[in-house]
């Protein structure tokens, strides 16, 4: 099993002030240092005959040498100068000589074509592992290493490739996890499409459950996207069956069966339906004005009539019943777990007021300057050739504290705006409660005391 990686090495700001003032010294010494790092005697010995450092392109004890010349042959010095990565396998399945033999033709098939390289086995861990020092510059047509995700899933792949030929197990890739309203959103495209028969429809099923469809001509991919305001999806993301193409046959379908109504059959719109009016046997004891209220304003056929014109001028009903938005009421819950947050903080740390929370967020401030202007000089010291190997372990122990402090600081800074929120919407709705003029009596009052 093959555990890769890779990243850059670039200068510091200091070390471009540096390169400018005096570049012989200081030219090279990020790639002199990962170099000198990769070809490490004490890492690398194997026995008193053989070291497992083999040089590609490039000669191993004149390496750095190597690079420099065709990095100052195209031009090309500054920015980065090396890419480091490295290769590590589980402990006890490979030996040293085995380790360096998948080493060199990996470095052979991802990056041997055009860029010098430097393989150098380590054995110091229980963990065999291959570092490779790339030349950023191209020795056949001096471009530059592109950086990019489908290179480093060569890397990954072409590793992966080899420790299958080898008989090694490899590391499996778990797919990416989907996010949850995508699941949501197919659900609704599904259920949209069981009570619509026309685009028309559609697009009123999926507004009903909370979905606005976005299919403009003009546009290339057709979305859905919550009605909260959320962030639209394209449909090709969920899935073949969730295109437009398999939308509009599952469309067609349901009009073939069911004609164009099937939406208005499935949610007929709501009609108020009167009782049917039906006089009484006798009128006896009854006087000329009640029998006439009762036929006009009772359940009469002109009550109906009164009623029917209410409905289409929208004045009834007039209590319709709430529509529930899911997407917006996940948004609601989401903001829940950060004001929750924001509580406990303020509940731990026993705040009195707004300005004990600023004045928390200022130390919090000075703590982390402090912790970063050391870490940048641990930072400072690892670059040396002499460098102790507990640097590393100080630098990262310092890059947690600095992680933990900005969480908090990030906290800290919700509860303020919120607490500076939540005054503001109270002081404009008690300037709205005021009335507009004092009260007579305080007029004259006023007055008396002038």
């Amino acid at each position: 099993m093959a555990v890769t990686k890779i990243w850059a090495i670039k200068d510091s700001l200091q070390r471009v002030l540096d390169y400018a003032a005096n570049p012989d010294k200081t030219e090279y010494d990020a790639l002199a240092k990962t170099l000198h790092y990769a070809e490490n005697d004490a890492k690398t010995k194997l026995n008193e005959s053989a070291q497992l450092v083999t040089g590609i392109h490039c000669r191993v004890n004149h390496a750095w040498e190597d690079m420099r010349t065709v990095q100052e042959r195209f031009g090309k010095t500054d920015g980065v100068v090396a890419l480091h990565a490295y290769q590590s396998f589980r402990e006890g399945e490979v030996t040293p000589e085995q380790c360096h033999e998948i080493g060199v033709a990996l470095a052979r098939k991802v990056w041997g074509k055009r860029f010098q390289v430097l393989v150098a086995t380590h054995m110091n861990t229980d963990n065999l592992h291959n570092h490779f020092v790339i030349n950023s510059v191209s020795y056949v047509d001096g471009k530059k290493y592109e950086q990019r995700r489908s290179q480093y899933a060569e890397f990954r792949e072409t590793s992966d490739k080899l420790c299958r030929e080898y008989g090694l197990s490899v590391v499996e890739q778990p797919k990416a996890k989907e996010p949850a309203r995508y699941a949501r959103m197919r659900e609704a495209i599904d259920q949209a499409c069981e009570d619509a028969s026309t685009a028309e429809d559609f697009h009123r099923a999926l507004y009903r459950q909370g979905y606005i469809f976005g299919s403009d001509p003009n546009r290339r991919y057709a979305t859905i996207r919550a009605r909260d305001g959320g962030r639209a999806v394209r449909l090709y993301r969920l899935g073949e069956e969730y295109d437009l193409a398999a939308i509009d046959d599952r469309l067609r379908e349901n009009y073939l069966l069911y004609g164009p109504r099937l939406y208005e059959l499935k949610h007929p719109p709501r009609q108020y339906t009167p009782k049917r009016y039906r006089p009484n046997d006798s009128c006896a004891g009854k006087g000329v004005l009640r029998i006439f209220f009762e036929v006009f304003f009772g359940e009469s056929q002109m009550h109906r009539l009164y009623l029917y014109y209410c409905y289409q001028l929208g004045i009834l009903p007039k209590k319709q019943q709430p529509h529930i938005n899911r997407p917006e009421l996940e948004r609601i819950w989401k903001d829940t777990e950060k004001i929750l947050a924001e509580h406990a903080f303020v509940h731990d740390h026993k705040f009195s007021s707004l300005q004990a929370i600023v004045d928390y967020r200022k130390s919090l401030s000075q703590q982390m300057e402090t912790l970063a202007a050391r870490r940048a000089e641990i930072v400072k010291q690892m670059r040396r050739k002499d460098a102790p190997p507990k640097l590393a372990d100080r630098r990262a122990m310092l890059t947690c504290k600095i992680a933990e402090l900005r969480k908090e600081d990030k906290i800290a800074e919700g509860a303020i705006k919120r607490i500076q929120r939540t005054r503001e919407s109270n002081r404009i709705d008690r300037e709205n409660r005021m009335p507009l003029h004092p009260r007579p009596r305080r007029r004259r009052r006023e007055r008396e005391r002038e």
